[in-house]
């Protein structure tokens, strides 16, 4: 069974922005694992905070996220993994998106998520 991606912020921004240094690698990216991307809630409230503040169309922001990619689930297990990334230095988004993919691999353009050791389709390559 093929791992699951987790979609970091950046990757729906390249998508759903009208331009983006990311845009072309984040539709190749996207045509290569449709159905199979996957996205945190965490995530999603941090793209609703980057919508509010640079004065993007939240609604129909949600709406193409809707379409790109699956929610995953929770668990009170997850929010304590995510507590321990924090203790070494990660950003409470990053940890989150960090504990919810598990053993899965992550889509961004954040060096972060390497340093930790997970496997990364880099947006930025």
């Amino acid at each position: 069974m093929p791992s699951k991606k987790y979609a970091d912020t950046d990757f729906f921004l390249a998508l759903l922005k009208d331009s983006d240094w990311l845009k072309e690698k984040a539709k190749k990216i996207y045509e290569e694992n449709k159905g199979g991307i996957y996205v945190t809630p965490f995530t999603i409230v941090e793209v609703m905070v980057v919508c509010i503040r640079e004065g993007i169309l939240l609604k129909e922001t949600l709406i193409q996220m809707s379409r790109i990619a699956a929610i995953a689930f929770m668990h009170w297990d997850l929010f304590f993994q995510a507590a321990d990334y924090i203790e070494k230095g990660a950003s409470i988004f990053d940890a989150l998106l960090m504990a919810f993919a598990g053993e899965n691999t992550i889509i961004s353009s954040d060096k972060t998520y390497e340093k930790f050791g997970f496997d990364v389709i880099n947006l930025s390559k």
